[in-house]
């Protein structure tokens, strides 16, 4: 009888591991930062490359497709640029009891150890401008996807840490998004930048786009939507997201 049980388990045992040998495997990987040099892109080029990872043949390995205003059918994974109000929160709880109270420097973490998250002091994308910016992708993205603000004057959004922590932790002088001449329509080239140097909690949005100059680069501020700098991604996962 035992001789029986020892047969079928071994049968069992060659069985498994032929299929495990000819059954074709499929991983999906993604990446996560790790605190490295980051990537840089522009603002068009994060806020849909960003959401393209949920996508069919994206990093996730996931089938969703996604519409020009980055919204998609699935409803248990959203994957999306940065928006103001969440990198806000992120600093804000960096600097409570339930995080790291010091000054975080460059490449340091939120919590102080490699549980937080990584900060780089190198000027960082997030998704906020004006109402109807000049960068196509955050202009026709859904409201979900973007802070929307309105020239010339900033009226605060709850939690996006902007006109509540000037000054913490040296973060120095800070810029509201605007422009060479303050004029509107020279506004629409500008983003906001967040992270801008020194301090987590600085944030820049100064843009100067000269009708006459061309391309050239030279007149173009670092808040302007073409600039490549980094950025990160949120990922919400649940029911009904």
């Amino acid at each position: 009888m035992l001789s029986k049980i020892k047969e079928k388990l071994l049968i069992s045992i060659i069985v498994v591991g032929l299929i495990c040998i000819f059954t074709p495997l499929k991983i999906n990987a993604a990446l996560q930062s790790n605190g490295g040099t980051p990537a840089t892109k522009d603002v068009n080029g994060w806020i849909t490359q960003i959401r393209q990872m949920q996508a069919s043949g994206g990093a996730l390995g996931l089938t969703d497709t996604i519409g020009a205003d980055l919204t998609s059918t699935n409803t248990n994974l959203d994957i999306h640029m940065q928006k103001n109000t969440e990198y806000g929160a992120m600093v804000l709880l960096s600097a409570s009891s339930y995080g790291n109270p010091e000054k975080i420097e460059n490449g340091g973490t939120t919590t102080g150890n490699a549980t937080g998250v990584y900060m780089n002091i190198n000027k960082e994308w997030v998704a906020a401008g004006m109402a109807n910016t000049a960068a196509a992708s955050m202009k026709n993205a859904a409201g979900r996807y973007k802070n929307q603000y309105t020239a010339p004057t900033y009226t605060e959004k709850v939690g996006d840490a902007v006109s509540t922590v000037g000054g913490w932790h040296g973060s120095g002088s800070t810029t509201w998004i605007s422009s060479h001449s303050n004029n509107v329509n020279t506004m629409l080239y500008a983003c906001l930048l967040r992270s801008y140097s020194g301090s987590i909690f600085s944030y820049y949005g100064y843009s100067y786009d000269n009708p006459y100059s061309g391309d050239n680069e030279r007149l173009r501020k670092d808040a302007h939507y073409t600039k490549p700098w980094s950025s990160r991604a949120v990922v919400v996962v649940g029911s009904g997201v």
